[in-house]
């Protein structure tokens, strides 16, 4: 399945989360972008030389740009369609599939805190839990026990941030499910049925 060798070819952690925002629009036109030229090499080239997302600054175009695509990469054709043409809880769902490929942490912060935690009838990640999910994933990986406390509390930060962005959680941290639709649901399941298990088991996922 496509998000199982995603996870598998990038299960060291990058941490970095450049560019971290969801930018949620921005991915549908970045999609829409691609399915209109078929080839990533001109998506970039739209994004820095015709501003296809209306950047201020070349570094910005370079660096979100380069983020949306390398997220876009991880879904198959199928999943990029739906994308470039979806909204509401849909638009947040595959946004945070896009985070949970790309990035293994934030995979396995949504699964084992946000989606396990709700069935087991706890309303909330706190930072007590979150503190105790950190350390027990340090003694598996060294580039997270090697960023400094600041930097940890960065990648904190993002995290939080792209969960509330997505509607996972509140700013409390209280977990708040999305409610994607059953042809969302449908489509994950025939592409990579593992991902239903990043979100809280609510509506069509249940």
């Amino acid at each position: 399945m496509l998000a199982e060798t995603a996870v598998r070819m990038n299960y060291s952690y990058c941490l970095s989360l450049t560019g971290a925002g969801t930018y949620k629009q921005e991915m549908v036109l970045t999609a829409r972008a691609y399915l209109d030229k078929g080839n990533w090499d001109a998506v970039k080239a739209s994004v820095l030389d015709d501003n296809l997302l209306q950047l201020n600054t070349t570094s910005n175009k370079k660096r979100i740009g380069s983020e949306l695509i390398k997220r876009l990469r991880t879904l198959s054709p199928e999943e990029l369609e739906y994308l470039a043409n979806c909204s509401g809880d849909d638009l947040s769902a595959i946004t945070w599939i896009t985070f949970c490929r790309t990035y293994p942490f934030m995979r396995e912060f949504s699964s084992e805190l946000i989606a396990e935690r709700f069935a087991k009838m706890k309303p909330d990640v706190t930072k007590e839990v979150y503190q105790a999910f950190v350390e027990d994933k340090m003694y598996e990986h060294q580039e997270l026990a090697k960023l400094t406390d600041a930097s940890r509390e960065k990648v904190k930060i993002r995290v939080f941030g792209m969960a509330r962005d997505c509607g996972l959680l509140d700013r409390s941290g209280t977990i708040t499910p999305i409610y994607p639709s059953p042809s969302f649901v449908s489509l994950i399941k025939r592409e990579s049925s593992d991902d239903l298990s990043l979100f809280p088991k609510v509506g069509a996922i249940s």
